[in-house]
């Protein structure tokens, strides 16, 4: 059968903008500067993945509510007027200087951190620099690597509420933890969202091979039953941009973009689907899926610009964009 190649794309709108970032990206020269170095670059382009089991983690923090649980995605688009990214992992909604506790045994280290992003593909690579340096306290981590080589890392923690043991194993370049163990409380977040705190953990998990892992498979589930809403879909042909009319083709197009958002059980925040497969055809179909990894069928880091359409102007007029940051989405 034929193989009709036919790119997906996610359309992402955003209410109101901010400039607080959620992660600290910069330029590789600021990052050099301000005393930040580059950490081993992960290799993040493997056909294999390990893995953990479904479900398996117990979640490090207590969450607010029922409401307030995952705020941004592993998926998400982020863009603070620089150069865009993937979120990467799960920020884990928490009440004002929320206790974090660790999820695994490991060997536990605390560093101030930075990004620096591949302005093509939206690929971080991570700089870091010693506790004992000093640094922005809502851009501090700790970070557990288990015995089995996959990492743990805890974003926004404070780094001077550290307990003892903590701040000791931190400067003295790490040490044992185990699972159970305060590691430290949130930072309190400058900036508000929908109306309301958003102080949180930015979660990420990465396998021995480099790869983002979705935390939110990994951990304990939501009970979520609810399938994600498509508002609209947009044909883009040779010839013309438009939007599809009750899910109906007029032919195969040369791309897709689709306009939706999904909503994780009781949450208030839309996040985007991390799976999305569109078919046209017993042999036609196309789409990705990073329920578990950030990562191709392919082994490959997913190219920002082959996952987002930024930028949209139909045949009619109606423009759309793609930004993401700390207020209200809109997917």
């Amino acid at each position: 059968m034929k193989h009709i190649s036919t790119k997906l794309f996610f359309l992402l709108f955003i209410l109101t903008l901010n400039t607080l970032a959620n992660e600290l990206h910069l330029s590789q020269e600021q990052a050099l500067q301000f005393g930040f170095k580059p950490t081993q670059i992960s290799k993040r382009q493997t056909r294999f993945v390990s893995e953990l089991p479904a479900h398996s983690l117990v979640w490090p923090v207590m969450f607010v509510d029922n409401q307030h649980t995952i705020g941004n995605s592993m998926l998400e688009y982020q863009n603070y007027g620089d150069e865009a990214y993937y979120h990467e992992g799960s920020d884990l909604r928490v009440g004002l200087k929320g206790e974090v506790k660790a999820p695994v045994d490991g060997f536990l280290q605390g560093d101030y951190y930075s990004y620096v992003t591949d302005p093509n593909t939206g690929q971080d690579q991570k700089y870091t620099k010693p506790i004992t340096d000093g640094g922005e306290d809502l851009y501090f981590e700790i970070t557990i690597k288990n015995a089995q080589g996959f990492q743990f890392e805890f974003h926004h923690i404070n780094a001077k509420t550290l307990p003892e043991k903590i701040y000791n194993l931190a400067v003295n370049g790490g040490g044992a933890i185990q699972h159970g163990e305060t590691l430290g409380f949130a930072s309190v977040w400058p900036v508000s969202r929908m109306g309301a705190r958003y102080d949180h953990i930015h979660y990420n998990i990465i396998s021995p091979e480099g790869v983002y892992m979705n935390a939110e498979y990994f951990s304990q589930g939501f009970n979520d039953t609810s399938a994600p809403v498509v508002k609209n879909i947009f044909a883009i042909y040779p010839n013309k941009k438009v939007e599809v009319v009750n899910h109906k083709l007029q032919a195969v197009p040369s791309e897709l973009v689709i306009s939706t958002y999904d909503m994780n059980a009781t949450s208030v925040y839309q996040m985007p689907p991390t799976r999305v497969v569109v078919s046209w055809s017993e042999s036609g179909q196309a789409g990705w899926d990073f329920t578990k990894f950030l990562l191709t069928a392919g082994g490959t880091f997913p190219d920002l610009r082959e996952v987002y359409a930024r930028d949209l102007k139909l045949d009619d007029g109606r423009q759309f964009s793609t930004y993401g940051n700390n207020n209200g989405t809109e997917f």
